[in-house]
């Protein structure tokens, strides 16, 4: 059985337990180092998703230099031929694990996509139809990108968010070209629209001058509010998010239908 939807089960995978059958399972994090499962909490989310037989998506931050060297352990323990695909949000982290860890399933995160998100795309008097779906391209728009990625980098899929302004008609790479296997993961309903260094969580200081956080974001969000953005953000953590609202189809290149990565709460 294909897998087409997947649901945000925590940082640490603690909600695998409580996703619908034949659902697959997102952890981690995409904007913060300390959101990432340790060794350990990373093989319990494994075992627990190869008893449900599932698969599951590591989402990753960017990295500075330190960072990356604490964190290989971590890539280091993700058992060969796990149904694992890991999302990667940092250029120099795709460069390290295609070349250390050549047998990881590598994907290219939101923060690389290249989509516009700010909710003010959206209610631009200044656009036209034209120029609002351009903001939702990115990347994962060219063939020719996909096939460099997938070439040089092993790159096989990418993420996205459900924009009312995302086009769906991306190019159909060619059939026998590097990137013919290309994956689409949808993420709805919680766009990711800005990422910070500085978490206002502990005191407005980089994630990168702790060597270790208790979560504090976990415990709740901050709305943020101006006229001109046309909709409310939300800030957890160094990350803001808008709600996309009612989801708003992608065709994945070639055609298929693409994954669906669906959050309840905002991650």
């Amino acid at each position: 059985m294909e897998v087409r939807e997947y649901r945000y089960a925590g940082p640490d995978g603690e909600g695998i337990a409580n996703l619908p059958e034949g659902v697959g399972a997102a952890i981690g994090s995409e904007y913060c180092i300390h959101l990432l499962p340790g060794a350990e909490k990373l093989a319990a989310a494994v075992s627990a998703t190869r008893e449900r037989k599932v698969p599951m998506l590591l989402l990753t931050p960017y990295f500075r230099d330190d960072e990356l060297k604490r964190t290989m352990p971590l890539f280091r323990s993700v058992p060969s031929g796990a149904a694992v695909d890991v999302a990667v949000n940092d250029w120099g982290v795709l460069f390290t694990l295609h070349t250390l860890f050549p047998r990881l399933r590598l994907s290219l995160g939101r923060l690389l996509s290249g989509q516009k998100r700010c909710p003010r795309v959206g209610v631009s008097a200044a656009l036209t139809p034209e120029g609002r779906a351009w903001h939702g391209e990115g990347v994962f728009s060219s063939a020719a990108a996909r096939d460099f990625l997938a070439k040089e980098f092993g790159v096989s899929g990418y993420h996205v968010d459900s924009l009312e302004w995302c086009s769906s008609a991306l190019e159909k790479p060619p059939a026998d070209g590097p990137s013919g296997g290309t994956c689409i993961y949808v993420h709805d309903p919680f766009a990711v629209i800005t990422v910070s260094d500085r978490c206002p969580w502990i005191g407005g200081k980089s994630s990168s001058a702790v060597s270790s956080c208790d979560r504090p974001c976990r415990d709740g969000a901050v709305i943020l509010r101006e006229p001109s953005m046309g909709g409310d953000m939300i800030q957890r953590g160094k990350a803001r998010f808008s709600h996309a609202g009612a989801p708003h189809p992608v065709i994945r290149p070639g055609g298929d239908p693409p994954r669906v990565v669906r959050y309840d709460d905002v991650p």
